[in-house]
């Protein structure tokens, strides 16, 4: 039961957003009130540990996250104003004329990147965004765009999932910051793979696909996981 009622303010979030279609502020205090009610009668909360509940989730919105996308936004903007992110286009274009090769470079690298340093979106509407302007379809950019998304994550926001797992859970950082790369190890591999089978299905293409698949999980997940062992959870995704 009291699995039911912690999940209850993540799932009603998800259907008034994906199902019902309603704006995120609406349907964030929506979910923000029923999780008030939640914690008064489920979980007999205090008056007083809502207020200062509700207080130190709404300061941890502002710093870091509110701050990371602001500034995320801001620098994208910038590269916009300036034109320099033709300069990335060109630059991105020139390494390779592989379609494969540069989705890749684009989802996995620089948009894990991205994932690393700013997350909360700007991994996916930014390589996306330059996939388009590529030439590849729009569906499509979005689609290799998420999935390669889905690793960086872990360690999105400069390490902000980790860091807040191991301070709620007093777990060593170090400690969990390595079983986490441990447990995205297969995706490594597998996810690097299913990018270049979307890009390119042919049958004849896959010993390059599994070769490339093969290297970049191996980078990946060596990389990863010396930053996680020995410097904790900030640099893991922005190393890899």
């Amino acid at each position: 039961m009291t699995l039911i009622l912690a999940i209850i303010p993540v799932l009603l979030l998800i259907i008034l957003m994906a199902f019902f279609k309603m704006p995120g502020d609406k349907s964030s205090i929506i979910s923000l009130v029923v999780t008030m009610l939640i914690a008064l009668f489920g979980f007999a909360f205090s008056v007083d540990n809502l207020f200062y509940s509700f207080l130190y989730g709404a300061l941890k919105a502002v710093s870091p996250i509110l701050i990371i996308i602001l500034m995320a936004i801001f620098s994208y903007n910038v590269l916009l104003k300036t034109e320099k992110m033709e300069i990335i286009k060109q630059q991105f274009a020139s390494i390779s004329t592989d379609k494969s090769i540069q989705v890749l470079l684009l989802t996995w690298g620089f948009g894990g990147l991205l994932e690393a340093m700013a997350g909360f979106g700007t991994a996916v509407a930014i390589p996306a965004a330059i996939l388009i302007s590529l030439g590849f379809k729009p569906i499509f950019s979005a689609t290799v765009s998420l999935i390669a998304n889905s690793v960086a994550t872990a360690f999105g926001a400069i390490g902000t999932p980790v860091l807040v797992l191991a301070k709620e859970t007093n777990l060593d950082v170090l400690n969990l910051s390595t079983n986490v790369v441990l447990q995205l190890s297969v995706l490594m591999f597998l996810i690097p793979l299913v990018l270049l089978f979307l890009t390119d299905p042919k049958l004849k293409s896959l010993p390059k696909n599994l070769f490339l698949a093969l290297l970049v999980g191996s980078v990946s997940l060596a990389s990863q996981y010396l930053a996680a062992r020995y410097m904790g959870a900030e640099s893991p995704a922005i190393i890899g």
